[in-house]
This record gives structure tokens, sequence and C-alpha cells, in this order.
């Protein structure tokens, strides 16, 4: 699915993302654990990206054996993508739960930042593993991959 990073357009996404992950996978508890990672996923993504006509999201889910993969590749503004790869690595240091609770520490300490709990959140409400990818023309691809 490819459209433009709107706001507008994240509720209508996400819902039908997760009646398509509900109808095709027969467990309301994957849809659930998708719709949270591709509402924080989509935010992210819409927020940081550069403005313009070459801006474009695309979202693509698939199962591969036992693993959901939820892939949104946007182009993100050249100074966010830099805090996007260091929380990702700070990520990667910490179990999924040591992960969120030292996220809701970092918020709970400097309240008047962007409080960046999402991709923790992603990590351990939706059990979902993320990993970065970049393209040469400045797009990148977050990935999120979880358990069925």
């Amino acid at each position: 699915m490819r459209f433009r990073p709107a706001w507008a357009y994240i509720d209508g996404v996400r819902t039908f993302c997760r009646f398509f992950c509900e109808t095709t996978f027969q467990r309301q508890e994957v849809a659930e654990r998708a719709q949270l990672v591709l509402q924080e996923t989509l935010e992210n993504a819409v927020k940081y990206s550069t403005p313009g006509d070459a801006s474009e999201l695309e979202l693509e889910l698939c199962s591969e054996r036992e693993d959901l993969r939820i892939a949104v590749t946007s182009r993100p503004d050249p100074a966010h993508l830099d805090n996007l790869k260091h929380e990702l690595e700070h990520l990667k240091l910490l179990d999924p739960e040591a992960a969120y609770i030292a996220a809701f520490m970092r918020a709970s300490q400097e309240p008047e930042a962007s409080s960046r709990l999402g991709l923790a959140r992603m990590r351990y409400e939706g059990q979902f593993e993320l990993h970065l990818s970049e393209s040469d023309n400045g797009r990148v691809c977050v990935t999120a991959v979880g358990r069925l």
C-alpha cells in the first residue's frame, strides 16, 4: 500500500490492517499487536517525513512461516534519521521489557522532549523486533517482525 504521509490516513490504514490480520490469521491477539505496531510506525513516518511531492509512505504486511512482517518505508528528514538509528541501537542493548522501562524513565525525566516511547512499545507490548535499512535515494525502511 502506498500513500502520502498524511495524519488523516493513519486511522483508516490501521483499521484496515487490523481487519486484514484478524481475518487472515484468525487471531485477535495478532491483529491487536499488528495494529499497535502500525500505529507507531505510521505516526513516526508521517511525523518525520520530508515535506514535498517526493515524500510517500509504503506499507507492506506479509507472513513468512511463523512470523508477521510489517515494513514501513518513508523518506525521513535527515536529522531524524540519526536519532532513529541511535534509538534503535540503544533499544537493542536491552531486552524488550528493560528498554520499555528505560524509555518511560527517560520520558518522565525529560517531560518537555518527545517521549520516544513508540519503538520500545513495539518491542515490548507488540512483541516485534525492529530493523532499519537504508536506500541510496534517502528512503528508509523500518521493519517489525513478530511471531504469529
